[in-house]
């Protein structure tokens, strides 16, 4: 299991996408090497100005940059305003999470 955490592993990349909506909505891509149902997520979500979770997305890409399908959702859990992610689904695959946070 391989924790990707944002900001810091190679190929993560988070951004605000609606930055004047009032609830965050983050979309966070995580890279080829993910690990669909063993790999975990990471994102401090004080860097965007938030401290709950409100709800999560995820689609994994099962062929790359072409199909894309909701994967299974796993378990979130949120601690001193830090969410963590444990991948529901199966494969090796890039995908996107949408977090919605505040």
């Amino acid at each position: 299991m391989t924790d990707f955490t944002d900001g810091t592993t190679s190929g993560v990349v988070t951004r605000d996408i609606v930055p004047a909506l009032g609830v965050k909505c983050l979309q966070v891509r995580v890279p080829a090497t993910f690990v669909w149902g063993t790999d975990s997520l990471i994102v401090d979500l004080g860097d965007y100005g938030a401290t709950s979770l409100a709800g999560v997305l995820a689609f994994e890409e099962t062929t790359a940059g072409s199909v894309t399908v909701q994967a299974t959702e796993g378990t979130t859990s949120v601690s001193s305003g830090v969410l963590t992610i444990v991948s529901g689904g199966s494969g090796t695959n890039g995908g996107t999470f949408l977090i919605w946070a505040y």
